[in-house]
């Protein structure tokens, strides 16, 4: 009578199939984190176009006065809703920022603070910084971006 043999896998070739698993996982994995970081980088570079160019319109708009100069409530109120020629409340110009003003994706807030003149570094614990004296904003974070650059000077 012959020998039937049970059909399946043998425990070396489940093992072969485990080890090429993760081997792929190995390579895979960091390359989604890489991506993740740069996704990152790009949206922060795209809010940062976003709301420089809203600075510029209202600039353009209210004779070279630079929203904000009351604070950092102040400064999102007048980019976010609209505004009469002095800044203050009004239907004539504005929203400049329709939906709203944007989160920082690093940090994942949009909290942020004012400065008469931007700091060499970042300070503080807030998202952005704004400086009411020429209209600059940077991302008040601290470290490289994946492309090197830092994520202050982006």
């Amino acid at each position: 009578m012959p020998h039937s043999r049970d059909t399946g896998f043998t425990l070396v070739e489940l093992l072969i199939v485990v080890v090429i698993l993760a081997i792929l996982a190995a390579v895979v994995i960091p390359q989604i984190n890489g991506a993740s970081a740069e996704a990152k980088e790009s949206a922060l570079r795209g809010s940062l176009a976003t709301v420089r160019q809203a600075i510029s319109l209202y600039r353009v708009q209210h004779d070279e006065t630079y929203p904000g100069q009351g604070g950092w409530a102040e400064f999102v109120a007048q980019l976010t809703s609209g505004t009469d020629a002095s800044g203050a409340s009004g239907t004539k110009y504005g929203p400049y920022l329709r939906t709203g003003f944007p989160q920082n994706p690093v940090t994942s807030t949009s909290d942020g603070k004012t400065a008469v003149t931007m700091p060499a570094t970042p300070s503080g614990s807030e998202a952005w910084i704004y400086a009411t004296g020429n209209g600059e904003l940077r991302a008040n974070v601290a470290g490289n971006a994946p492309s090197g650059t830092p994520y202050f000077d982006l």
